[in-house]
This record gives structure tokens, C-alpha cells and sequence, in this order.
């Protein structure tokens, strides 16, 4: 079966990664929400917080390039924009999550559609436990552990349903770049 994803396992060191919280530790934290609108709170759905990250920073670059990358090794999408990058922590006392959902909004009114996910993993896998990234079972699965290393990014299409399991200890941290081009038709 052919892999609906890309990833690096382990590609980013430390020092880089550490740069990376850095970095996105420095914008203002809001509660996650849902929706197209995003106004919408549901803890029982989604609970983490988020920081919403510029698009001249480090990250922004980081992301596009491992985008153009997985878009040249397994895709082909037409894609020309990374439009939202987003700092979300998981914390295991509030029980941090994210359910099944996909990151392509299909009724969106705009002449664009997100095509491209980017996950960098921040966090040691010794840091907590739960709060494994998964795809659909219909899908091949990545390896957990390979996945779960600290500076590992992964890249999919944003249509495919994913999601975070519950964490039951610690924190875990990620970021994650929405790759956009125009409408799939």
C-alpha cells in the first residue's frame, strides 16, 4: 500500500527545536476552537491551546520547505501559499486532545483550499504519554515511535482524517504550517 504521508523521523536536533518554542513562545495564547468560524468551544472535542505564529518567522520557512518536499515526493498538488502556522500544547491536566477531524474545510467561500498539513513533533516522547497523532484506519499508520521522536516532521494531505489522542501525563508540544492552493477540482 502506498503511504498517504511523508515523514522525517527525528530530522530536526535539539537546538532547533528548542529555538523553535522559542520562538513561537513569545505570541499571545489563546484556547483552541473548531470550526470555520473559530469561535467555537468544545473541550470534550478539542482542548489544547494555541498560539497563532507570523508568517515571516522560522517556522514559516521550516514548514514550506518540508511541504515542497512531500508536494515533490508524493502529491503533486498545485500549492503557492502557507497561509496559518499554529503553536498548540497539549496538557495532559486538562486533558488535551484533538478528535477526528480533517484540516480542508470543503463549503469554504474562498478561491482556496488548505492541501497540505505540516506537523513538527516538539516534545520528547518522555515528556507524556497519550497524545499519539493518528490517521484513519484506512490509512497506513506511521511508525509510533519513529513518530513521536522529538524534531520529527510529518506531511499529509489535509483532507485525511487525523487526530490526537487524550494525553494522560505531561505536555506535548507541536507546530503545524496549512499548505494552501487553489480549489481541488
Amino acid at each position: 500500500m502506498e503511504k498517504i504521508w511523508q515523514m522525517w523521523s527525528g530530522v530536526l536536533d535539539d537546538t532547533t527545536v528548542e529555538n523553535l518554542i522559542t520562538e513561537c513562545e513569545k505570541y499571545s495564547v489563546y484556547d483552541a476552537t473548531i470550526g470555520t468560524d473559530g469561535t467555537t468551544q468544545n473541550d470534550n472535542y478539542r482542548n489544547s491551546e494555541v498560539r497563532w505564529i507570523g508568517g515571516n518567522s522560522t517556522p514559516s520557512s521550516l514548514l514550506w520547505n518540508y511541504a515542497k518536499e512531500a508536494n515533490r515526493n508524493a502529491f503533486g498538488f498545485d500549492i503557492d501559499y502557507l497561509k496559518d502556522i499554529q503553536f498548540t500544547t497539549y496538557n495532559a491536566s486538562d486533558n488535551g486532545k484533538y478528535d477526528w477531524h480533517h484540516d480542508t474545510f470543503w463549503g469554504n467561500p474562498s478561491r482556496y483550499d488548505r492541501k497540505i498539513s505540516v506537523v513538527i513533533q516538539l516534545s520528547d516522547p518522555e515528556d507524556y504519554e497519550g497524545g499519539e497523532f493518528e490517521f484513519d484506519t484506512q490509512y497506513e499508520q506511521p511508525n509510533k515511535v519513529e513518530l513521536m521522536k522529538k524534531g520529527t516532521v510529518i506531511a499529509f494531505p489535509s483532507f485525511i482524517p487525523h487526530r490526537v489522542t487524550e494525553l494522560t501525563s505531561g505536555v506535548r508540544k507541536s507546530l503545524v504550517g496549512w499548505i494552501e492552493g487553489p480549489k481541488f477540482r
